[in-house]
């Protein structure tokens, strides 16, 4: 699955070890989602915590709440995930409240596997119909395998009823072809593990789901040559302590680390012979001072000529292809 494929699906599923910032690639998803002039929604998963408010401006409530020309974002809280879920499947709106009433109901719900995430995940597809894009903000890695395992959970214990129903209709939402999935990584060596461990999971839990892009996060291109490094190595080793020269070398080290994690992180996730998208760390050129919103634009920009990039390189192949094979 190439990047465009990606960046143009109807719902794209955003998960990876917790502080990979994948909160911000799905905020950037979705202002690329609105510059493209479709209508596109950032949905968090029942989270008492929203990051929204610093990355699109806008505190998202269970009904969607405009952040941008044709950017919403919204929070699926369980319990009016739960009435929406009810209404839904129970015509008599008095029967409805007395459910929600009821705290012996209330707490057989709270406690019955696989409830809370067919209801949320319902939510979801319903926002799938309302919307050209649904950019969902998943719980980090091992939540979000616990979420999507759900439907196969449900469809396999239970033969008939909603929740059977309703189960099916997602395993074929999370199959469609326009269903994608995006991990984010960092360039350290436990997050590299969580993130192939984390694919590897998915594969099995959730086998209807496509491949997914992984997305190298807080990546550091290559600046430094051989000798530069090894330059570094010896003034650390003469620079006096604390002085302006020391903080100098330490940051030429630092930048040099971050480079030797970035290719040894490239070169492990590429084995898993999928879909790589490097994005260099943000705020140099004024994220840090103009907040985290700035950071999620220049992601959005960065995502933007990475496609760019992905599709004349594919254009550049074909062509290629196609002197090569004309007499």
């Amino acid at each position: 699955m190439s990047l465009e494929q990606l960046v143009d699906a109807r719902l794209i599923l955003v998960t990876g070890k917790g502080g990979t910032g994948k909160s911000s690639v799905a905020a950037a998803l979705g202002r690329l989602c609105s510059e493209s002039g479709r209508r596109g929604i950032v949905v968090e998963v029942d989270v008492f915590q929203s990051s929204m408010p610093d990355l699109l401006g806008r505190t998202p409530e269970y009904e969607a709440r405009p952040v941008a020309p044709g950017l919403d974002v919204c929070n699926i809280t369980w319990q009016l995930a739960l009435s929406e879920w009810l209404q839904r499947a129970i015509p008599v709106q008095r029967l409805v409240r007395m459910i929600l009433r009821n705290r012996l109901v209330g707490m057989f719900l709270d406690a019955t596997p696989g409830v809370r995430e067919i209801v949320i995940l319902s939510r979801i597809a319903t926002l799938c119909e309302q919307y050209d894009q649904v950019i969902v903000d998943l719980p980090a890695s091992g939540h979000a395998v616990a979420l999507l395992q759900v439907p196969w959970l449900a469809d396999d214990l239970l033969d008939d009823g909603p929740i059977h129903q309703r189960a099916g209709e997602i395993i074929a939402l999370l199959g469609r072809s326009d269903t994608r999935l995006a991990v984010v990584a960092l360039p350290e060596d436990m997050v590299v593990n969580e993130t192939i461990e984390l694919v590897e999971h998915l594969a099995q839990v959730a086998p209807v789901l496509g491949s997914p892009v992984l997305l190298l996060n807080c990546a550091s291109s290559p600046s430094l040559s051989f000798d530069e490094r090894t330059l570094l190595d010896r003034l650390a080793a003469r620079v006096v302590a604390d002085s302006p020269a020391a903080e100098l070398v330490a940051a030429g080290r630092w930048e040099r680390d971050l480079e030797l994690a970035t290719a040894e992180s490239l070169q492990r996730l590429s084995s898993l012979g999928l879909p790589l998208v490097e994005l260099a760390r943000m705020g140099a050129l004024g994220g840090f001072h103009g907040g985290p919103e700035v950071v999620v634009r220049q992601l959005a920009r960065a995502l933007a000529r990475a496609l760019t990039q992905q599709t004349g390189e594919q254009q550049q192949e074909q062509q290629q292809e196609q002197d090569g094979g004309s007499p």
